[in-house]
């Protein structure tokens, strides 16, 4: 990555993931959840995660403007704003954002648009890159998100195990 964005975009994917790890201390930008992902957090863990990071003043709600729903949904294809749609919205109307979403469709529809993305993993591997976690530390948190049936390819498991291993070289 060639620029450091401002601010971090999350996902309820994200969020949920987090939670599961209980590490909101990875998220190293300032983070905007768009309005329609916290109808997805439902469970009281997502629930926990966000009140954590609203504590630490990590995470500013963000309503995107009527004009970029409407564009998410019109690229969506979709009839019924959600976080999805609130995601893309976010995207399209601010600069400088780091999209964070472990959804495939919205990851590639984020970089179609021109957005830097990321997820849990590459939060992960930030982390250990910047020194905040070790190797190791970076490698038993993928196997708690493994094992709490987080989906994870081999490829992409091994890859963020490559780029850790890398940032310690």
């Amino acid at each position: 990555m060639t620029h450091s964005p401002s601010r971090l975009v999350l996902d309820s994917t994200v969020i949920i993931a987090l939670g599961i790890l209980q590490r909101y201390d990875l998220v190293r930008w300032p983070v905007l959840i768009p309005e329609g992902v916290l109808a997805e957090l439902k469970s009281e863990l997502a629930q926990t995660t966000l009140a954590t990071l609203k504590k630490a003043e990590k995470a500013e709600i963000m309503r995107p403007n009527a004009e970029m729903r409407k564009k998410a949904l019109a690229i969506l294809g979709d009839q019924e704003e959600t976080g999805d749609s609130d995601l893309i919205a976010t995207v399209l109307e601010l600069e400088d954002v780091l999209s964070a979403t472990d959804d495939r469709r919205l990851r590639s529809i984020c970089k179609v648009l021109g957005a830097q993305v990321t997820g849990t993993l590459g939060i992960i591997v930030d982390a250990v890159q910047r020194g905040f976690l070790s190797g190791e530390e970076g490698k038993e948190l993928l196997k708690k998100l493994d094992a709490s049936g987080f989906r994870m390819t081999v490829a992409l498991y091994e890859k963020a195990l490559a780029l850790m291993k890398k940032a310690k070289s």
